[in-house]
């Protein structure tokens, strides 16, 4: 079973929620958010990881406690001996975090906003960018692959050792040397694009979709300790 949750971004109560996270958390994470400059990705990072916490405790009964992150080579998050494997993306106010007990898994979320599209042509296979500049709603499609990509290369894990362009999106999958991702577009927000990279492919039977109000996911920090996800 494959669980997307998602929370928004807000400004309400920032004094106490940041005294509880580094309350709450290892020094090892505390101070890797305090090192933003924004509290935007201070509170995001934060908020990442309390989504993958109460998705690991509700949804797949884990006790949290028992479990410590550690990270790749390449820097990926992991969980150390378990199976359930995870990834977090953030955009503007929406935070996203996706995971799987089957399989590497990335998500990517973007909000649509204006750029020129000309300064990423190099990202993109010529069909690609065909279809991006041929589309009845450029920025829409542009954000589409873009999100796609960016997912897929996550799932993989080698992070900035794969090129977008090194690989090309055709029927909703695509390949990195000898395996196959597969994508689900997750409708989160008109204004936003989300989409997640599995191993597998994704059916509407398969996945869910969790929107968890600030509040909610606020209150489940402040009753726990997660001094194993440093």
């Amino acid at each position: 079973m494959t669980h997307v949750l998602f929370t928004y971004l807000t400004d309400e109560g920032n004094d106490s929620f940041f005294a509880e996270a580094k309350h709450r958390f290892s020094k090892e994470f505390v101070n890797k958010f305090s090192k933003y400059k924004r509290w935007q990705d201070a509170k995001s990072t934060i908020l990442g990881r309390l989504l993958l916490a109460y998705g690991l405790q509700n949804l797949y009964q884990v006790d949290i406690d028992t479990l410590k992150m550690n990270f790749s080579k390449d820097k990926k998050p992991f969980l150390e001996n378990s199976s359930i494997q995870f990834n977090i993306s953030h955009s503007n106010d929406v935070i996203v975090c996706a995971i799987t007990s089957v399989g590497d898994i990335g998500v990517d979320v973007e909000k649509i906003s204006d750029i020129n599209i000309q300064d990423f042509k190099e990202q993109f296979s010529r069909s690609e960018y065909e279809a991006i500049i041929s589309s009845s709603n450029v920025l829409e499609q542009f954000y589409r692959f873009w999100t796609q990509k960016e997912a897929i290369v996550k799932a993989n894990g080698s992070g900035l050792h794969i090129p977008l362009n090194s690989f090309e999106i055709n029927n909703h999958q695509a390949t990195i040397g000898n395996q196959c991702y597969f994508l689900k577009e997750i409708p989160l927000n008109p204004q936003y694009i989300c989409n997640v990279a599995t191993q597998n492919i994704i059916s509407d039977s398969v996945i869910t979709l969790t929107n968890l109000n600030t509040e909610l996911i606020t209150d489940f920090g402040s009753c726990n300790n997660f001094k194993s996800f440093c």
